[in-house]
Protein backbone atom coordinates (compact mmCIF):
# COMPACT_ATOMS: atom_id res chain seq x y z
CA UNK A 1 0.00 0.00 0.00
CA UNK A 2 1.20 3.57 -0.53
CA UNK A 3 2.38 5.80 2.37
CA UNK A 4 0.71 9.12 3.13
CA UNK A 5 2.66 12.47 3.86
CA UNK A 6 1.21 15.33 5.50
CA UNK A 7 2.49 18.45 7.29
CA UNK A 8 1.99 18.25 10.93
CA UNK A 9 2.87 18.77 14.84
CA UNK A 10 4.35 16.80 17.48
CA UNK A 11 4.28 17.71 21.34
CA UNK A 12 7.67 16.50 23.22
CA UNK A 13 9.65 17.91 26.18
CA UNK A 14 12.62 17.87 24.72
CA UNK A 15 11.74 20.60 21.42
CA UNK A 16 11.61 24.22 21.90
CA UNK A 17 8.47 25.81 23.72
CA UNK A 18 7.66 21.64 24.11
CA UNK A 19 6.17 21.84 20.40
CA UNK A 20 7.64 21.33 16.77
CA UNK A 21 6.46 20.92 13.07
CA UNK A 22 7.73 18.22 10.87
CA UNK A 23 5.59 15.39 9.04
CA UNK A 24 3.44 13.14 9.02
CA UNK A 25 4.15 9.93 7.51
CA UNK A 26 1.31 6.78 7.69
CA UNK A 27 2.44 3.40 6.47
CA UNK A 28 1.41 -0.56 7.09
CA UNK A 29 3.35 -0.31 10.40
CA UNK A 30 3.47 2.92 12.30
CA UNK A 31 2.38 6.72 12.47
CA UNK A 32 5.23 8.31 12.17
CA UNK A 33 6.70 12.28 12.68
CA UNK A 34 9.92 13.33 11.76
CA UNK A 35 11.86 16.82 11.33
CA UNK A 36 15.19 18.44 11.56
CA UNK A 37 15.81 17.41 15.09
CA UNK A 38 14.11 14.31 16.15
CA UNK A 39 11.69 11.46 14.97
CA UNK A 40 9.29 9.25 16.72
CA UNK A 41 7.24 6.13 15.61
CA UNK A 42 3.72 4.93 16.73
CA UNK A 43 3.14 1.51 15.89
CA UNK A 44 -0.52 1.06 14.60
CA UNK A 45 -1.51 -1.45 16.16
CA UNK A 46 -1.79 0.66 19.46
CA UNK A 47 -2.67 4.00 18.06
CA UNK A 48 -5.21 6.49 19.17
CA UNK A 49 -6.97 8.74 17.07
CA UNK A 50 -9.09 11.58 18.26
CA UNK A 51 -10.04 14.96 16.94
CA UNK A 52 -9.81 17.69 18.74
CA UNK A 53 -8.93 21.44 18.64
CA UNK A 54 -11.47 24.76 18.05
CA UNK A 55 -14.24 22.68 15.94
CA UNK A 56 -12.72 19.57 16.36
CA UNK A 57 -10.24 20.32 13.17
CA UNK A 58 -7.18 18.71 13.61
CA UNK A 59 -6.71 15.02 14.17
CA UNK A 60 -4.47 13.57 17.09
CA UNK A 61 -2.47 10.70 17.45
CA UNK A 62 -1.15 8.82 20.75
CA UNK A 63 0.20 5.67 21.93
CA UNK A 64 0.61 4.44 25.50
CA UNK A 65 4.45 3.12 24.96
CA UNK A 66 4.93 6.36 23.78
CA UNK A 67 3.18 8.56 26.55
CA UNK A 68 5.56 11.88 26.13
CA UNK A 69 4.79 11.52 22.41
CA UNK A 70 1.17 13.25 20.93
CA UNK A 71 1.07 13.83 17.29
CA UNK A 72 -1.42 16.09 15.18
CA UNK A 73 -2.02 17.31 11.95
CA UNK A 74 -5.02 19.84 10.46
CA UNK A 75 -5.20 17.69 7.70
CA UNK A 76 -8.49 14.96 8.13
CA UNK A 77 -7.87 13.00 5.16
CA UNK A 78 -5.87 10.93 7.51
CA UNK A 79 -9.30 9.65 8.17
CA UNK A 80 -9.63 8.29 5.26
CA UNK A 81 -5.90 6.38 4.86
CA UNK A 82 -6.33 3.00 3.93
CA UNK A 83 -4.34 1.32 6.53
CA UNK A 84 -6.15 2.34 9.12
CA UNK A 85 -8.88 -0.48 7.72
CA UNK A 86 -6.60 -3.25 8.30
CA UNK A 87 -6.75 -2.50 12.60
CA UNK A 88 -10.34 -2.88 13.80
CA UNK A 89 -9.57 -1.12 16.58
CA UNK A 90 -8.15 1.79 15.28
CA UNK A 91 -10.58 1.68 12.28
CA UNK A 92 -13.49 2.07 14.92
CA UNK A 93 -11.96 5.24 16.74
CA UNK A 94 -11.12 6.73 13.54
CA UNK A 95 -14.88 5.89 12.38
CA UNK A 96 -16.14 7.44 15.93
CA UNK A 97 -14.07 10.40 15.04
CA UNK A 98 -15.81 10.90 11.68
CA UNK A 99 -19.08 10.20 13.04
CA UNK A 100 -18.49 12.88 16.35
CA UNK A 101 -17.18 15.28 13.58
CA UNK A 102 -20.41 14.96 11.50
CA UNK A 103 -22.31 14.86 14.75
CA UNK A 104 -21.11 18.56 15.81
CA UNK A 105 -21.38 19.91 12.03
CA UNK A 106 -25.01 19.10 12.77
CA UNK A 107 -25.43 20.63 16.04
CA UNK A 108 -23.86 23.73 14.87
CA UNK A 109 -25.71 23.84 11.59
CA UNK A 110 -29.26 23.25 14.45
CA UNK A 111 -28.07 26.13 16.38
CA UNK A 112 -27.23 28.46 13.40
CA UNK A 113 -30.55 27.58 12.11
CA UNK A 114 -32.81 28.39 15.33
CA UNK A 115 -30.60 31.96 15.35
CA UNK A 116 -31.69 32.50 12.15
CA UNK A 117 -35.41 30.45 12.17
CA UNK A 118 -36.57 31.96 15.32
CA UNK A 119 -36.48 35.91 14.63
CA UNK A 120 -38.15 35.09 11.42
CA UNK A 121 -40.83 32.89 12.93
CA UNK A 122 -41.04 35.96 15.70
CA UNK A 123 -41.75 38.27 12.44
CA UNK A 124 -43.88 36.31 10.51
CA UNK A 125 -46.02 35.15 13.48
CA UNK A 126 -46.22 38.24 15.31
CA UNK A 127 -49.61 38.92 15.83
CA UNK A 128 -49.81 35.52 17.37
CA UNK A 129 -46.01 37.03 19.70
CA UNK A 130 -48.19 39.83 20.92
CA UNK A 131 -51.14 38.02 21.63
CA UNK A 132 -49.27 36.08 23.95
CA UNK A 133 -47.23 38.73 25.31
CA UNK A 134 -50.01 41.50 25.95
CA UNK A 135 -52.31 39.78 28.59
CA UNK A 136 -48.96 39.43 30.72
CA UNK A 137 -49.42 43.63 30.85
CA UNK A 138 -50.57 44.78 34.53
CA UNK A 139 -53.86 46.04 33.60
CA UNK A 140 -53.71 48.92 35.65
CA UNK A 141 -50.78 50.23 33.78
CA UNK A 142 -52.83 49.63 30.38
CA UNK A 143 -55.74 52.07 31.91
CA UNK A 144 -53.24 54.45 32.49
CA UNK A 145 -51.67 54.31 28.93
CA UNK A 146 -55.07 55.30 27.62
CA UNK A 147 -55.62 57.77 30.30
CA UNK A 148 -53.02 59.62 29.12
CA UNK A 149 -52.99 59.03 25.49
CA UNK A 150 -56.81 60.48 25.96
CA UNK A 151 -55.03 63.73 27.88
CA UNK A 152 -52.38 64.27 24.90
CA UNK A 153 -55.71 64.01 22.70
CA UNK A 154 -57.75 66.36 24.81
CA UNK A 155 -55.50 69.38 23.91
CA UNK A 156 -56.04 69.56 20.74
CA UNK A 157 -59.44 68.88 20.97
CA UNK A 158 -62.50 69.96 22.21
CA UNK A 159 -65.05 67.71 23.18
CA UNK A 160 -68.57 67.61 24.19
CA UNK A 161 -69.31 66.98 27.30
CA UNK A 162 -72.44 68.15 29.65
CA UNK A 163 -74.57 66.40 31.97
CA UNK A 164 -77.52 65.95 29.72
CA UNK A 165 -75.62 64.72 27.13
CA UNK A 166 -73.63 62.31 29.63
CA UNK A 167 -76.79 61.08 30.59
CA UNK A 168 -78.04 60.46 27.16
CA UNK A 169 -75.01 58.75 25.82
CA UNK A 170 -75.16 56.66 29.00
CA UNK A 171 -78.66 55.22 28.60
CA UNK A 172 -78.08 54.62 24.41
CA UNK A 173 -74.50 52.54 25.46
CA UNK A 174 -75.69 51.00 28.76
CA UNK A 175 -77.58 47.66 26.86
CA UNK A 176 -74.07 47.18 25.24
CA UNK A 177 -71.59 47.99 27.74
CA UNK A 178 -73.49 45.79 30.33
CA UNK A 179 -72.39 42.70 28.19
CA UNK A 180 -68.91 44.29 27.88
CA UNK A 181 -67.83 44.33 30.88
CA UNK A 182 -65.04 41.88 32.12
CA UNK A 183 -62.30 41.69 34.55
CA UNK A 184 -59.60 43.97 33.38
CA UNK A 185 -61.54 46.72 31.86
CA UNK A 186 -63.79 49.46 32.77
CA UNK A 187 -65.11 51.20 29.74
CA UNK A 188 -65.29 54.81 29.60
CA UNK A 189 -66.85 56.57 25.98
CA UNK A 190 -66.27 59.98 25.32
CA UNK A 191 -67.61 62.82 22.16
CA UNK A 192 -65.52 65.06 20.31
CA UNK A 193 -66.29 67.86 18.52
CA UNK A 194 -65.03 66.51 15.10
CA UNK A 195 -66.66 66.12 11.78
CA UNK A 196 -65.19 63.04 10.83
CA UNK A 197 -67.03 59.50 10.30
CA UNK A 198 -64.86 57.97 12.40
CA UNK A 199 -64.39 56.74 16.37
CA UNK A 200 -61.46 55.35 17.96
CA UNK A 201 -60.02 53.22 20.97
CA UNK A 202 -57.35 53.51 23.53
CA UNK A 203 -55.85 51.36 25.74
CA UNK A 204 -57.25 50.42 28.96
CA UNK A 205 -60.98 51.02 27.63
CA UNK A 206 -61.16 54.91 26.57
CA UNK A 207 -63.47 55.42 23.39
CA UNK A 208 -64.09 58.38 21.48
CA UNK A 209 -66.93 58.78 19.06
CA UNK A 210 -66.68 62.10 16.59
CA UNK A 211 -69.97 64.23 16.64
CA UNK A 212 -69.37 63.77 12.71
CA UNK A 213 -70.64 59.84 13.46
CA UNK A 214 -73.50 60.86 15.90
CA UNK A 215 -74.96 63.70 13.26
CA UNK A 216 -74.77 62.01 10.11
CA UNK A 217 -75.81 58.27 11.77
CA UNK A 218 -79.53 57.07 11.08
CA UNK A 219 -79.99 54.65 13.51
CA UNK A 220 -78.80 53.72 17.11
CA UNK A 221 -77.38 50.38 15.34
CA UNK A 222 -74.89 52.46 13.72
CA UNK A 223 -73.59 54.19 16.75
CA UNK A 224 -73.67 50.89 18.67
CA UNK A 225 -72.06 49.15 16.18
CA UNK A 226 -68.98 51.50 15.22
CA UNK A 227 -68.70 51.01 19.27
CA UNK A 228 -68.98 47.47 19.43
CA UNK A 229 -66.53 47.09 16.86
CA UNK A 230 -64.07 49.80 19.10
CA UNK A 231 -64.58 47.71 22.34
CA UNK A 232 -62.84 44.49 20.45
CA UNK A 233 -60.32 46.87 19.40
CA UNK A 234 -59.30 47.01 23.41
CA UNK A 235 -60.25 43.48 24.96
CA UNK A 236 -58.11 42.57 21.97
CA UNK A 237 -55.54 44.57 22.99
CA UNK A 238 -55.08 45.67 19.39
CA UNK A 239 -53.37 48.67 20.64
CA UNK A 240 -50.61 48.32 22.14
CA UNK A 241 -50.31 44.80 20.57
CA UNK A 242 -49.38 47.59 16.94
CA UNK A 243 -46.60 49.11 18.81
CA UNK A 244 -45.55 46.26 20.40
CA UNK A 245 -44.83 44.68 16.77
CA UNK A 246 -42.90 47.42 16.13
CA UNK A 247 -40.83 47.60 19.39
CA UNK A 248 -38.49 45.33 17.78
CA UNK A 249 -36.99 41.59 18.25
CA UNK A 250 -34.90 42.12 21.45
CA UNK A 251 -37.79 43.56 23.26
CA UNK A 252 -40.27 41.19 22.36
CA UNK A 253 -38.36 38.30 23.53
CA UNK A 254 -37.76 39.75 26.80
CA UNK A 255 -41.32 40.31 26.91
CA UNK A 256 -41.97 36.49 25.82
CA UNK A 257 -39.93 35.31 28.69
CA UNK A 258 -41.21 37.16 31.44
CA UNK A 259 -39.57 40.31 31.24
CA UNK A 260 -42.45 43.33 30.14
CA UNK A 261 -40.32 46.41 31.70
CA UNK A 262 -38.30 47.00 28.06
CA UNK A 263 -42.04 46.67 26.26
CA UNK A 264 -44.18 48.69 28.64
CA UNK A 265 -41.58 51.69 28.07
CA UNK A 266 -41.64 51.35 24.51
CA UNK A 267 -45.11 51.27 24.28
CA UNK A 268 -45.45 54.11 26.88
CA UNK A 269 -43.05 56.20 24.62
CA UNK A 270 -45.01 55.97 21.56
CA UNK A 271 -48.13 57.15 23.62
CA UNK A 272 -49.12 59.64 20.49
CA UNK A 273 -48.72 56.41 18.04
CA UNK A 274 -51.77 55.35 19.67
CA UNK A 275 -54.05 58.15 18.65
CA UNK A 276 -53.14 58.18 14.99
CA UNK A 277 -52.12 54.56 13.94
CA UNK A 278 -54.70 52.40 11.66
CA UNK A 279 -54.93 48.57 12.83
CA UNK A 280 -54.04 45.74 10.40
CA UNK A 281 -56.47 44.16 8.10
CA UNK A 282 -56.32 41.06 10.17
CA UNK A 283 -56.76 43.30 13.70
CA UNK A 284 -59.60 45.14 11.88
CA UNK A 285 -60.91 41.53 10.84
CA UNK A 286 -61.21 40.30 14.77
CA UNK A 287 -62.43 43.52 15.56
CA UNK A 288 -65.65 42.85 13.21
CA UNK A 289 -65.63 39.45 14.52
CA UNK A 290 -65.46 40.24 17.89
CA UNK A 291 -68.11 43.18 17.84
CA UNK A 292 -70.56 40.95 16.18
CA UNK A 293 -70.23 38.36 18.72
CA UNK A 294 -70.79 41.80 20.91
CA UNK A 295 -74.07 42.82 19.38
CA UNK A 296 -75.78 39.22 19.41
CA UNK A 297 -75.00 39.01 22.62
CA UNK A 298 -76.51 42.45 23.55
CA UNK A 299 -79.66 41.88 21.08
CA UNK A 300 -78.18 44.84 19.05
CA UNK A 301 -79.33 44.57 15.04
CA UNK A 302 -75.74 43.89 13.85
CA UNK A 303 -76.66 45.56 10.46
CA UNK A 304 -75.53 48.53 11.83
CA UNK A 305 -71.95 48.16 11.19
CA UNK A 306 -72.51 47.05 8.10
CA UNK A 307 -74.58 50.78 6.91
CA UNK A 308 -71.71 52.35 8.76
CA UNK A 309 -69.23 50.68 6.22
CA UNK A 310 -71.20 51.81 3.26
CA UNK A 311 -71.19 54.92 4.45
CA UNK A 312 -67.37 55.12 4.72
CA UNK A 313 -67.64 54.19 0.62
CA UNK A 314 -70.21 56.79 -0.22
CA UNK A 315 -68.03 59.36 1.30
CA UNK A 316 -64.87 58.41 -0.35
CA UNK A 317 -66.29 57.94 -3.44
CA UNK A 318 -67.66 61.43 -3.24
CA UNK A 319 -64.41 62.63 -2.38
CA UNK A 320 -62.70 61.13 -5.13
CA UNK A 321 -65.53 62.32 -7.63
CA UNK A 322 -64.16 65.63 -6.59
CA UNK A 323 -61.15 64.94 -8.06
CA UNK A 324 -61.50 65.76 -11.89
CA UNK A 325 -57.38 64.56 -13.13
CA UNK A 326 -58.04 60.54 -13.69
CA UNK A 327 -54.32 59.43 -12.87
CA UNK A 328 -54.85 61.67 -9.51
CA UNK A 329 -57.93 59.92 -8.64
CA UNK A 330 -56.90 56.33 -9.30
CA UNK A 331 -53.51 57.10 -7.00
CA UNK A 332 -56.27 58.08 -4.25
CA UNK A 333 -58.53 55.37 -4.58
CA UNK A 334 -55.43 52.82 -4.34
CA UNK A 335 -53.90 54.70 -0.79
CA UNK A 336 -57.19 56.19 0.62
CA UNK A 337 -58.19 52.61 2.72
CA UNK A 338 -53.89 53.04 4.02
CA UNK A 339 -55.02 56.66 5.04
CA UNK A 340 -58.60 55.89 6.55
CA UNK A 341 -58.73 54.92 10.71
CA UNK A 342 -60.92 52.41 9.46
CA UNK A 343 -60.90 51.20 5.86
CA UNK A 344 -64.30 50.06 4.86
CA UNK A 345 -63.87 47.36 2.41
CA UNK A 346 -66.71 45.42 0.06
CA UNK A 347 -65.12 42.19 1.34
CA UNK A 348 -65.21 43.34 5.32
CA UNK A 349 -69.01 44.16 4.17
CA UNK A 350 -69.45 40.93 3.02
CA UNK A 351 -68.19 38.62 5.83
CA UNK A 352 -70.37 40.54 8.32
CA UNK A 353 -73.54 40.06 6.10
CA UNK A 354 -72.33 36.34 6.34
CA UNK A 355 -72.37 36.70 9.85
CA UNK A 356 -75.70 38.27 10.12
CA UNK A 357 -77.30 35.96 7.46
CA UNK A 358 -77.23 33.48 10.87
CA UNK A 359 -78.88 35.66 13.08
CA UNK A 360 -82.33 35.29 14.60
CA UNK A 361 -83.38 39.19 14.26
CA UNK A 362 -84.54 39.92 17.76
CA UNK A 363 -83.44 43.30 18.81
CA UNK A 364 -83.85 46.36 21.29
CA UNK A 365 -85.09 49.38 20.13
CA UNK A 366 -83.06 52.49 21.13
CA UNK A 367 -83.91 55.09 18.71
CA UNK A 368 -85.41 57.03 21.63
CA UNK A 369 -82.23 57.38 23.39
CA UNK A 370 -80.40 57.78 20.45
CA UNK A 371 -82.42 60.47 18.84
CA UNK A 372 -82.37 62.60 22.25
CA UNK A 373 -78.41 62.10 22.06
CA UNK A 374 -78.23 63.19 18.39
CA UNK A 375 -80.02 66.12 18.65
CA UNK A 376 -77.99 67.59 21.94
CA UNK A 377 -74.72 66.70 20.14
CA UNK A 378 -75.99 68.89 16.97
CA UNK A 379 -77.44 71.79 19.33
CA UNK A 380 -73.76 71.34 21.44
CA UNK A 381 -71.82 71.71 18.16
CA UNK A 382 -73.82 74.48 16.46
CA UNK A 383 -73.42 76.44 20.00
CA UNK A 384 -69.30 75.91 20.00
CA UNK A 385 -67.68 78.60 18.75
CA UNK A 386 -65.73 78.64 15.30
CA UNK A 387 -62.30 78.51 15.49
CA UNK A 388 -60.69 82.04 14.18
CA UNK A 389 -57.53 80.14 13.13
CA UNK A 390 -59.14 77.49 11.47
CA UNK A 391 -60.99 80.89 8.94
CA UNK A 392 -57.36 82.17 8.82
CA UNK A 393 -56.38 79.13 7.02
CA UNK A 394 -59.26 78.17 4.86
CA UNK A 395 -58.31 81.61 3.74
CA UNK A 396 -54.99 80.93 3.01
CA UNK A 397 -56.12 78.32 1.12
CA UNK A 398 -58.41 79.88 -1.09
CA UNK A 399 -55.84 82.69 -1.77
CA UNK A 400 -53.37 80.11 -2.48
CA UNK A 401 -55.43 78.48 -5.08
CA UNK A 402 -56.27 82.16 -6.57
CA UNK A 403 -52.58 82.49 -6.62
CA UNK A 404 -51.91 79.55 -8.14
CA UNK A 405 -54.61 79.82 -10.53
CA UNK A 406 -53.55 82.82 -12.63
CA UNK A 407 -49.90 81.76 -12.68
CA UNK A 408 -51.19 78.72 -14.69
Amino acid sequence: MTRQQVDGHAFHDGFAKGRASGQILIDASAVRFTNDSASVALPLSGVKARLGGASDRLVFFEHPDYPDWQLYTADRSVLKNPHFQQHKSLSRQVAGARRLRIFNWSVLGSVVGLIIAVPLLLVLYMDTVTGWIAPTLPAEWEESLGESALAQYKIGQSMIESEAINESLDALVAPLLKHADNDRYEFHVYIANDAELNAFALPGGYIVLNSGLLQRAESADEVLGVLAHEIAHVTEQHGVRQVMARAGLVLTVQALVGDVNGIMAMIAAATPALLSQSYSRDFETAADEYGFALLEEADINPNGLVSFFEKIIEEEQARLEEIEDEDSKAVMENIMPLLSSHPATQERIENMQDMIAGSDGRYLTLEKEFLALQQQVREAVAAMPRDDNDDMEKDDLNEDTERNSGES
